[in-house]
């Protein structure tokens, strides 16, 4: 994985002043941080672009009309949260999968959590019901 947009290090909105906008590469296993209990991890904010190859360097570009944020990894989006119904997971029962899963946001309401993470992001990191809209445009990137 390749991007223009925040990193190093997982950034959400209302998390990501730390992480200064650049261009980074990481394997998508790089991408994932093992919290003890799975959940949503590994996000990029304020990106401007991103690509995905394989070793012999063919793959998918992803260029933002504006900004966008992604992440990917070698799981599903519920192997981290199993929804309503907790199943009491822990790290050692997510396991890596033979296929990487890419997501393309918008955006992501903040992660809050200003009183231990009981607490809602403030207001400027919600996102509210609303007609939004973002595009983007996927191209092969080939190694020729």
């Amino acid at each position: 994985v390749n991007w223009f947009g925040r990193g190093p290090h997982e950034n959400y909105q209302d998390r990501n002043t730390a992480a200064l906008v650049g261009d980074y590469k990481a394997s998508v296993e790089e991408l994932y941080f093992p919290y003890i209990r799975p959940q949503e991890n590994g996000y990029k904010t304020d990106t401007r672009w991103v690509t995905f190859t394989n070793t012999t360097g063919n793959g998918i570009k992803v260029t933002a009309t504006d900004l966008i944020s992604f992440s990917a990894h070698h799981q599903y989006n519920d192997d981290f949260d199993a929804g309503d119904k907790k199943q009491q997971r822990h790290t050692t029962d997510i396991k890596k999968r033979d296929f990487v899963n890419i997501n393309i946001d918008y955006k992501q309401m903040g992660v809050g959590g200003d009183n231990s993470w009981g607490r809602m992001p403030h207001e400027t990191y919600q996102i509210k019901a609303n007609n939004l809209s973002y595009s983007y445009v996927i191209e092969a990137v080939t190694n020729e």
